[in-house]
């Protein structure tokens, strides 16, 4: 699913969670951004806590949690004109085990710290800290288109609407501005991917004039961020492409789908191993996020032997688990010094990539998962 492909996004908050509840939510999420690295484990484990961490009893902390797991969200959105919709809880178990409880998230709420989802692109976390529905209309407003970034005016009476207030409640805009929009746009400025500005719309054009509306201009943080990303990348290999544009969007939407540092991997990989392929094959490569590597490799007089997709401890077990297939394969590798080279410099994050007249090896490992392709000449068959 490309992101940039959706649109008409409304978040609902069904009901809100009481002050107990809340600020033990509260609690998962700040250990959720400081625990954000693995969210295989964190769904087959939970957040782990101490009872004590939360200050209350052990009675009060389990109403707070069942309360929590009949509570949630549910999210509507447009992909390619179909109408979609997902729902979930903000709890979706707990174990207490001694003085210890391990306590587990939806799938959705995990993805809403991890910077490639759906869930983060929407900004979904932000949700969770707007307490208020008047803000959390609002923001509705802001991510209901989310692939561009806009300017949305808006009349002194909608934004009453939107904060549900009537023309006596303030009177005099001074107090209106202070008290609603100017927290509104701070709370967003700071827990969403949205920067935002706003000025007045005045009857007239004596700056003394009543205020009639507010104009907001709005950034997409994460879109600007991955267009200057897109233009450092697409210069790396500016002198191997033809269609200059179409390049750009594709490295774009693998920024966008993958992150920037997969798309950097891959396009590092391009420039420093491969010459001589077409846009489309560039294009190709990305979109599988560099998987289809007997493609851009033109691995025509090779077979395909082993392809393995698997968790790992760290980086010294994943290229260990390549070194005893190869050497398996053909006892002489384990003493092939740039073999060993390969496998000893190995590192998180990087592509592994090995190649002679006998086997080509790619390989590429990061938070626990890792994949390898092994490929073997025809000739020694």
């Amino acid at each position: 699913m490309e992101k940039n492909s959706f649109k008409n996004i409304f978040v609902d908050i069904k009901t809100r969670t009481s002050k107990v509840e809340n600020s033990i939510f509260q609690i998962l999420l700040k250990k959720l951004s400081e625990n954000n690295k693995n969210l295989v484990f964190l769904i087959e484990k939970g957040l782990s806590f101490n009872l004590s961490e939360f200050k209350i009893s052990k009675e009060d902390l389990e109403i707070g949690l069942k309360g929590l797991m009949n509570k949630g969200v549910d999210i509507y959105f447009e992909e390619n004109d179909e109408k979609n919709s997902f729902s979930f809880s903000y709890v979706s178990g707990y174990k207490i085990v001694g003085e210890k409880i391990f306590i587990f998230l939806p799938i959705f709420i995990l993805n809403a710290f991890e910077k490639n989802s759906f869930e983060y692109f929407i900004s979904l976390k932000t949700f969770f800290y707007l307490r208020k529905k008047s803000t959390i209309n609002f923001f509705n407003l802001i991510i209901k288109n989310i692939d561009q970034n806009k300017n949305i005016e808006v009349s002194l009476e909608e934004l009453r609407g939107i904060f549900n207030v009537s023309e006596e409640t303030y009177d005099r805009f001074f107090d209106f501005e202070k008290n609603l929009i100017k927290p509104l746009v701070d709370k967003i400025n700071e827990f969403s991917n949205f920067q935002i500005l706003y000025e007045k719309i005045k009857k007239g054009e004596n700056k003394n004039n009543k205020v009639i509306g507010i104009n907001f201009y709005i950034e997409n943080k994460i879109l600007q961020k991955n267009k200057s990303e897109t233009n450092y990348l697409i210069q790396i290999i500016k002198n191997q492409i033809t269609d200059y544009q179409l390049v750009w969007e594709s490295i774009n939407n693998s920024i966008l789908k993958f992150g920037f540092e997969a798309t950097k991997r891959n396009i590092l990989f391009l420039k420093e191993n491969v010459s001589g392929v077409s846009d489309f094959e560039i294009i190709n490569y990305l979109n599988n996020n560099g998987k289809n590597i007997e493609e851009i490799l033109k691995l025509s007089n090779h077979i395909l032997i082993k392809e393995k997709y698997g968790i790992y401890k760290d980086d010294k077990h994943f290229s260990k688990a390549i070194y005893d297939i190869i050497v398996g394969y053909d006892f002489y590798y384990s003493l092939n010094f740039k073999f060993l080279n390969n496998i000893k410099k190995y590192v998180e994050g990087e592509n592994f990539y090995y190649k002679d007249s006998t086997y080509v090896i790619f390989g590429f490992y990061q938070d626990t998962k890792g994949f390898f392709k092994i490929f073997e000449g025809k000739e020694k068959r």
